[in-house]
């Protein structure tokens, strides 16, 4: 089945509204017509089995976009908005497009020679139907995530993957037509994109937030009654320490869902204990997973607090140790997954593909442990691993002790190139307000030396105003590592 008509299955003839907030709305019969049309356009103009660049910010222009060219048998390419001119160009040329989905106000990216497709081009009228019919495992789309080394992968993601991940998410999260998202997380972005496909699938909505102050949702959230709130780790620390949502009361929100790396578990204490009534849920996941491969029940956050819980339905997680074989409670190994959302593998990189899928599994590179009863723990990523005097250091440890300390409030542990130790490592720390740099650096050492081995104290804490953050609005180590190396930090 193409995944676009299973989304519609349900709710194709629903006067409900599907999309809402302060500048568009579109009911799900709407949405369901104007894919359709365009859908059938795509497909007696061009064919299909063909790649279309789509470059938008969240708004029905993507939504119709998206969908319409999965409908007909095409594949988008999505690629996040705020790529260079250049770097885009780069990444086409990599690539087999033959036209460009991009909104008007982004028109200055478009690639020479390749065709544009803007909002004042979609059609109005229907044609005749010349769509193919497609299969699980075609080719639905290409999702161009950074990598650790920051290039650009292109993730291919089949139907299936599509269909398997949004009835598994579904189920855990107990989605139904009475529910209602607020999106903050954009839809280039394969968690973001799981909010539009699950809530469509079940006869939902969603709110889509066009504020540029993250705090303005909250207000959202109660005026549009969302039921559902999805944040990455950046979007819950800005959202604590730079808004009231520990003071809130919401009358409608029953659920928050947080994925797209690790949240310190003191944030996690703050939100479960201030507000007890809305469940919340930890995830992990990846782009080659489609979207998400775990969760950790709501009831278990307190006793399991730092735990990424088990595989979702239809996902088997097991963590392996350097001979293949699961590791026992307290020993290091990586996450392995199996199950029908695993990606087809990376565009053109037939090298990097056999280098994560093995046997029919995909190796995820997050270093974990497991507790006597199988809840995994994610404890680094392999290639985020500091080889310091000899030693093999997760930062995730040294983030986890300074993240708790007086004046920090967010912090990335990264290593520069040392003659002496191999590499150094180096705290990069942005200071709750009014906290004075000295006295958080003072206190960084300190208790790093009280806690922590010597080979595990960083060498140096540097200091900034806002973190960089990636496509996926996490911190973006790579942009990190590479100030330390032309000067831009002032290590110390």
């Amino acid at each position: 089945m193409n995944f676009v008509e299973f989304l519609f299955a349900s709710c194709c003839e629903s006067e409900e509204c599907f999309i809402t907030g302060v500048k568009e709305r579109v009911s799900h019969r709407e949405l369901y017509e104007r894919v359709e049309r365009t859908s059938k356009w795509i497909s007696k103009r061009y064919g299909s089995g063909k790649e279309f660049l789509l470059l938008a910010d969240n708004s029905v222009f993507f939504v119709v976009s998206y969908l319409s060219l999965m409908r007909s048998g095409n594949i988008p390419l999505l690629v996040e908005t705020r790529v260079g001119k250049e770097e885009l160009a780069a990444l086409m040329s990599f690539c087999r497009p033959v036209g460009a989905f991009m909104q008007q106000r982004l028109s200055a990216k478009a690639v020479a020679g390749l065709p544009l497709i803007t909002e004042s081009d979609m059609p109005e009228e229907d044609v005749e139907d010349h769509r193919r019919q497609v299969g699980r495992d075609d080719l639905a789309a290409v999702v161009f995530t950074s990598g650790s080394t920051g290039t650009k992968k292109g993730v291919m993601i089949t139907h299936g993957n599509l269909i398997a991940n949004t009835t598994s998410i579904i189920e855990y999260l107990e989605l139904t037509s009475r529910d209602r998202m607020m999106v903050v997380l954009p839809f280039y972005y394969c968690y973001g994109a799981s909010l539009l496909h699950t809530h469509l699938r079940v006869g939902g909505s969603l709110t889509i937030s066009n504020s540029i102050f993250l705090g303005a949702v909250l207000d959202e959230i109660e005026r549009h009654q969302c039921t559902g709130f999805a944040g990455v780790p950046s979007t819950y620390q800005i959202l604590i320490n730079r808004s009231d949502l520990l003071q809130r009361r919401f009358s409608s929100l029953r659920y928050m869902t947080q994925a797209g790396g690790k949240l310190e578990p003191r944030y996690i204490q703050m939100i479960v204990d201030s507000l007890p009534d809305i469940r919340f849920f930890v995830m992990y996941g990846a782009t080659e997973a489609t979207a998400r491969m775990s969760y950790l029940p709501p009831e278990m956050v307190r006793t399991r607090m730092a735990s990424i819980g088990k595989g979702i339905p239809g996902v088997h997680l097991e963590v392996l140790g350097e001979e293949g074989c699961p590791v026992r409670p307290g020993e290091t190994g990586e996450i392995v997954a199996t199950g029908d959302n695993i990606m087809r593998g990376y565009y053109g990189d037939e090298e990097g593909t056999r280098a994560v899928l093995k046997d029919g599994k995909y190796h995820t590179g997050d270093l974990a442990t497991v507790d006597e009863d199988g809840y995994i723990y994610v404890v680094g990523r392999a290639k985020d691993i500091i080889k310091c005097a000899g030693y093999r250091v997760s930062p995730y440890e040294i983030e986890n002790l300074i993240a708790s300390m007086e004046g920090v409030d967010t912090v990335a542990v990264v290593s520069t190139p040392d003659d002496i130790l191999g590499e150094a490592i180096v705290a990069v720390v942005r200071r709750r307000d009014g906290a004075e740099a000295e006295a958080v650096r003072t206190t960084i050492f300190r208790e790093c030396r009280r806690s922590l081995p010597s080979y595990k104290n960083p060498s140096f804490v540097v200091f900034l105003e806002e973190m960089p953050l990636n496509s996926s609005n996490k911190i973006d180590k790579v942009r990190l590592r590479q100030m330390l190396a032309e000067g831009e930090l002032n290590v110390r």
